[in-house]
């Protein structure tokens, strides 16, 4: 598995394999291969064109989202080893092929690395999308051995999917975390707290303003990670007084479908300032002592922009004057635009590493595993976090929220809440909209599970103080779903 590399490389001279190569980034650009996509090669073997041709123009993977277009790439790689241990190819593979694919993929005690259903849905879905495009539009196959069958949906429509897809992923690594197990993490994990309550003597947190604001962002939003994780300074939304939750926007090149407004909360808001002002102000100083800046390549300076009409004039490194729009800027061109700071020029790019160079969205994981493992090392093993469980947690607080304020704060009779709902929207779309899904059924049956047994309404009469209403309405589903985390109300 191989990338296209971001910029131009230029092979050096004195190297006989390159001889003769270099014009290699112009031939690249005339058979339409571009910067940053992925492909794959057999070892010991000249590329596969109709492979090959999966990952170029015209493909619909190229119409995927970048990370979408990464993890494909990946999955199949996966597929493509366990035919050739079996002595097949693509070319070849049968049902029959796929069935003992999914078997070993997913079942088979023999395989240390098996995976959960919604991981091998994913991977069926790369392959069905490899298949029929090679089927329906290259016509190297007849058939596609991804076999599909209909399904119904629950408004009545009708629509394929493939046979072997995985039924039991509603409780895969969907867990959930209340606002008090929320603060004790961040406290614990992120803030250099001990288990008591205390400091931990000698706490380093270098990088503790940046991850707190970051993990605060999360919690706040229910931004995906990688669209918080390529969020630009030039899209922060503009702190105004009287608005506790200014609006901003996700592009579409980062999103996973189409951009949409997000909210984030002018607490939130003033957590990111700080870290603009402390840390990341540092990390940048040390990168331009260091010359960091002054050896990228491919840097555009922004000359002027518009937050209403979401547009950037830039100037390139050759000196030519451009213009694009946020919402076309993918994580790659992200990278390269640089404003003009105090100091000089800048990343673009709001999170950054100690290096002053953008920081990629994969590299939060790695903060929140560490984060995890501070908890445990300080006696709470059961509370964990990861950066998707955020966004879930974001969804469930909003339901309960959204309930409240229609049928507690307003008093409504039925009549007059169903009149609300029509004018007002279902709270079930409102987070549906705010989580940017295309499904409600999305929204309903994973992010929002363990409101499936809860009588919302009855539960919708018991305090009139909104925060300990929702906070006592969580704490009793956390008791009775253990994929709801919570602390004791003495540990918060």
């Amino acid at each position: 598995m191989f990338l296209v590399p971001r910029e131009g490389v230029r092979p050096p001279a004195g190297r006989a394999h390159v001889d003769g190569w270099d014009d290699l980034e112009a031939r690249e650009q005339a058979l339409g291969i571009r910067p940053g996509q992925w492909f794959l090669l057999e070892d010991g073997e000249p590329g596969d064109p109709d492979l090959l041709a999966f990952f170029g123009p015209g493909s619909p993977l190229t119409r995927k989202a970048e990370g979408t277009r990464r993890s494909y790439a990946r999955d199949l790689k996966v597929h493509f080893e366990f035919l050739a241990r079996n002595g097949k190819s693509w070319r070849d593979a049968t049902p029959d092929d796929f069935a003992d694919y999914e078997f070993w993929r997913r079942r088979d005690p023999d395989n240390p690395g098996r995976v959960a259903g919604s991981k091998f849905n994913r991977e069926v879905a790369a392959c069905r999308l490899f298949y029929e495009w090679q089927v329906r539009v290259r016509q190297t196959l007849t058939t596609s051995p991804v076999k599909v069958g209909e399904m119904r949906r629950r408004d009545g429509s009708v629509a394929q999917t493939a046979d072997l897809r995985s039924r039991d992923v509603r409780a895969n690594r969907v867990n959930w975390l209340t606002p008090r197990a929320y603060r004790r993490w961040r406290d614990v994990g992120l803030d250099g707290y001990r288990g008591d309550g205390l400091r931990e003597p000698g706490w380093r947190g270098r990088n503790d303003v940046r991850n707190l604001a970051f993990a605060d962002l999360l919690w706040t939003t229910g931004l995906r990670l990688r669209e918080a994780g390529t969020l630009l300074t030039l899209e922060l939304p503009r702190a105004r007084s009287g608005v506790d939750f200014p609006k901003g926007r996700v592009a579409d090149a980062v999103a996973k479908g189409a951009g949409r407004s997000f909210w984030i909360s002018s607490v939130t808001l003033a957590r990111v300032a700080t870290y603009l002002n402390s840390t990341r102000s540092e990390a940048i100083s040390r990168a331009r002592a260091l010359g960091r800046y002054d050896r990228m390549r491919g840097i555009r300076q922004v000359r002027d922009f518009s937050f209403d009409r979401r547009d950037v004039t830039y100037v390139d490194e050759d000196g030519v004057l451009g213009q694009v729009q946020l919402d076309a800027l993918d994580e790659n061109e992200r990278t390269r635009l640089f404003v003009t700071g105090p100091g000089g020029l800048e990343p673009a790019w709001l999170w950054l590493g100690e290096s002053g160079l953008p920081m990629l969205p994969a590299s939060w994981e790695v903060v929140f595993d560490r984060a995890n493992d501070r908890c445990e090392r300080y006696g709470l093993p059961d509370l964990f976090c990861r950066p998707h469980m955020l966004r879930h947690s974001f969804a469930l607080l909003m339901l309960i929220g959204i309930q409240y304020r229609h049928d507690r704060r307003f008093g409504l009779t039925p009549e007059e809440r169903q009149e609300h709902r029509e004018l007002f929207g279902d709270p079930f779309w409102l987070v549906k909209e705010l989580l940017g899904h295309r499904r409600i059924e999305t929204t309903r049956d994973t992010y929002l599970a363990p409101m499936a047994e809860i009588q919302v309404d009855e539960l919708l009469n018991d305090s009139a103080d909104q925060f300990e209403f929702i906070t006592t309405i969580l704490a009793r589903i956390a008791a009775s779903d253990p994929r709801v985390i919570d602390v004791d109300a003495d540990q918060q």
